[in-house]
């Protein structure tokens, strides 16, 4: 006989580095993400946020916007962007519509460089609220910010390991 499990299990950090409290939503996002990316450990769940039919998961790596339900697959995103690719999130409004508005970096050009700044790529998703926006938008910019900081973080090879055990 085997126990039913209660709830999800999940994985994850919050921003002082501890255990957040359990919320079945986030574990939710966090089952998804695995799904997504064939259970990579490499790549963590940072926050998913619900918009009407559709929802935001942000990781550690890209930002997907897809459309939600009980089992998604990679079919069921229509927008995903890695931070690679992200100059910046922000909130856009238009004709009284607002949106979650990602502008990409510019592309290189022909004679291989790299022109610094944004582009002209800037893809918008519609979102119910404001406040909403002003949170998902926050929040793709701080995962943004984390995945250069992990960029830039020095990483200690096998041999440093070893010597560092042998002392």
């Amino acid at each position: 006989m085997q126990i039913q499990r209660e709830r999800r299990p999940r994985c994850c950090t919050s921003p002082q580095g501890l255990l957040p409290r359990y919320s079945e939503t986030q574990a939710e996002g966090q089952e998804q993400l695995f799904r997504l990316t064939d259970s990579i450990q490499d790549e963590f769940f940072i926050a998913v946020e619900h918009i009407d039919s559709y929802c935001v998961l942000i990781s550690s790596k890209a930002v997907y916007f897809l459309k939600w339900g009980e089992y998604v697959d990679r079919d069921a995103i229509f927008l995903e962007i890695k931070y690679d690719d992200l100059y910046h999130c922000l909130v856009s409004k238009d004709h009284g519509k607002i949106y979650v508005q990602l502008t990409k970096k510019a592309e290189t050009t022909s004679s291989g460089i790299a022109i610094p700044g944004p582009s002209h790529q800037k893809p918008m998703v519609h979102v119910k609220s404001e406040a909403l926006a002003v949170k998902i938008s926050q929040e793709i910019n701080y995962a943004k910010s984390l995945y250069y900081e992990q960029q830039l973080m020095l990483r200690q090879t096998e041999e440093q390991e070893t010597l560092d055990l042998n002392y």
